[in-house]
């Protein structure tokens, strides 16, 4: 967590499957990923359509161009969001004590040297596990490889992530 704390910027590529049930194939989507330090988050889809998540601070903004949709919204009155964000934005930035106000924090090595180590959040908040029942996120040094979000449904969504190369 210390390593990634002093990451101060993050660009990636992204392909997800979300496995929903009632849905004989996976839906896969992919585009891009942006991380500014301290807490600027961005999720740009560019395939199959056009969609963006932004998250600046305590805002987060929905956008489909094509739809003509436009959402803001203050994660300080939609603490379920919140949650979901600060499993990813709790871990890009290194910040355990954000992660431990959402989630039961397991840690382990995954067998790639000492440099690869998978997060396992569980939500404690009853919130955020209206939502998710876990999230598992994968790592390399101070890169996240992959994300990986089960609902209490069973439906599935896992997110491979590629450093980019520019």
């Amino acid at each position: 967590m210390a390593a990634l704390s002093r990451v101060r910027e993050v660009r990636s590529a992204f392909r997800e499957e979300k496995r929903i049930s009632g849905l004989t194939v996976p839906l896969v989507s992919s585009g891009s990923l942006l991380y500014l330090a301290p807490d600027r988050v961005e999720k740009r889809t560019s395939e199959p359509f056009v969609e963006e998540i932004v998250v600046d601070g305590d805002r987060l903004t929905y956008a489909k161009p094509a739809e003509g949709v436009r959402r803001t919204v203050g994660l300080d009155v939609a603490p379920e969001l919140r949650g979901l964000v600060e499993a990813v934005r709790g871990t890009l930035s290194g910040d355990l004590a954000a992660l431990h106000r959402y989630y039961s924090v397991g840690f382990e090595s995954t067998g790639e040297g000492e440099e690869g180590w998978r997060l396992t959040l569980v939500p404690v908040d009853e919130r955020v596990r209206a939502f998710v029942k876990v999230v598992r996120i994968d790592g390399r040094e101070t890169e996240l490889r992959r994300v990986e979000t089960i609902e209490p449904d069973g439906d599935v969504a896992r997110m491979a992530i590629e450093p980019d190369p520019r």
